[in-house]
């Protein structure tokens, strides 16, 4: 999801886009409403944070003109400002401002608005999808021969993702999109086309399956398997028992092992890419930044930071080499929040966050957790040599441990996976 941040004051923006970028978000920034103005109808972010008082063009000037272009009217917007007299409040709503925050805020009260404006879109879009760049239409447009849209389902850095049928045979998919027209940057192209090229050698029943792949004149595009039960950070959020986040880090540990046997780091593993089925098995997905093992692309090289900050190991904290353990520490990660309902490490500022994947002491269970100490500290060891040798070793670890959770899991479909499609 890209939010753009409108802010004069450089301290406020810098913080803001730093605690926005470490829960996932892809970030545009702007000085003014000149420059978001600008910005918006550039990038056409799917939410906007503005300060009131700016130079040039403040903020109710800059919702006014956003309001009155019908390419960014619809645009969600949040206004930041110091001022909070009933007035200014009911002047912003008048000219379509969707929340307030006043300054000063707090990290938690950012997010709040944030997730509020992201479901409130998200249950729109399923009635009223979003219209396909260059499209007339939003559901039935058919951008790509052979799939009929639905809705669309979200949107990342590079790319929109739609949920589709495919018209042979009914069975809905995700259609990931690449307008090649808005996106010229080659490095983004070449992932987009490494996403399918490294998904299409896997075969594995914990792996997303991918369905097509190929260009028109305006687009890229991947069909992939489509998941209606969403990710893990919902059942996350609701509380997992121990055996429950055993389960799933069994089933990642699987994927990891497959991946890992085909020289693939997948370098950004995190509740957002492991996704529900209906029969309750955790498949991963989104390999936009995985490379093979000695792989150097461009926009990776050794010192570039790569993934998510909670998640990140400490050599990929540190802009060091990853390997196969560098997934296995982002397991452990997930593995502890899923036990113990938060992450293991928290900061309001990148740099400390990114210092304590690489220095602070690793994170402790309390006690009535005590039994699953040994795994989580062999995954989340410091030292990549340190920690399990293989992600096959974490399977195996798990379920030599806790026999019983093979019981509590479907093994037949997690061995030979489900009938593809």
């Amino acid at each position: 999801m890209k939010i753009l941040v409108v802010e004069d004051e450089a301290s406020i923006r810098d913080n803001l886009a730093l605690l926005l970028r470490m829960e996932g978000f892809e970030l545009v920034e702007a000085a003014n409403g000149v420059m978001g103005l600008a910005l918006a109808r550039q990038e056409m972010p799917d939410l906007i944070l503005s300060d009131v008082m700016m130079p040039e063009l403040d903020g109710y000037g800059f919702l006014e003109a956003l309001r009155a272009d019908p390419q960014t009217a619809a645009i969600p917007f949040i206004f930041l400002t110091a001022r909070s007299e009933r007035a200014d409040r009911r002047r912003g709503m008048n000219l379509g401002a969707d929340d307030y925050l006043g300054k000063p805020f707090t990290r938690d009260e950012v997010l709040e608005a944030v997730q509020a404006r992201i479901k409130r879109v998200q249950t729109l879009e399923k009635t009223n999808p979003k219209p396909i760049a260059g499209s007339a239409t939003a559901a039935g447009a058919t951008p790509i021969k052979g799939y009929k849209v639905l809705r669309r389902l979200g949107a990342g850095g590079m790319s929109e993702v739609f949920l589709a049928v495919r018209e042979a045979d009914g069975l809905e998919v995700a259609l990931k999109l690449l307008d090649t027209r808005q996106h010229q940057d080659p490095s983004l192209l070449q992932r987009f086309i490494q996403e399918y090229a490294l998904l299409e050698q896997i075969n594995h029943p914990n792996v997303a399956r991918i369905f097509d792949h190929g260009f028109t004149d305006e687009h890229a595009f991947i069909t992939m398997e489509y998941f209606a039960h969403g990710d893990i950070k919902r059942r996350i959020a609701a509380g997992l028992s121990p055996f429950e986040a055993l389960s799933i880090a069994l089933q990642v540990a699987f994927a990891l092992s497959q991946i890992h046997a085909l020289d693939i780091v997948h370098r950004d593993v995190k509740p957002d890419n492991l996704m529900l089925r209906a029969d309750g098995s955790v498949a991963l997905i989104d390999f936009g930044v995985a490379k093979h093992v000695g792989q150097d692309l461009e926009q990776t090289q050794q010192g570039d930071i790569v993934g998510s900050p909670y998640y990140l190991s400490p050599e990929q904290a540190a802009g060091r080499p990853v390997s196969p353990a560098s997934d296995i520490y982002s397991l452990g990660v997930i593995f502890f929040e899923m036990v113990s309902g938060k992450r293991p490490y928290a900061a309001d500022h990148m740099e400390a966050l990114l210092y304590q994947h690489v220095h602070a002491p690793p994170p402790r269970f309390e006690p009535k957790f005590s039994e699953f100490q040994i795994l989580l500290d062999k995954m989340m060891h410091k030292d990549p040599l340190q920690r399990f040798l293989s992600a096959q070793a974490v399977a195996d670890f798990i379920a030599h441990g806790w026999p019983t959770i093979l019981r509590l899991m479907d093994a037949k479909s997690l061995q030979h996976g489900v009938k593809p499609a």
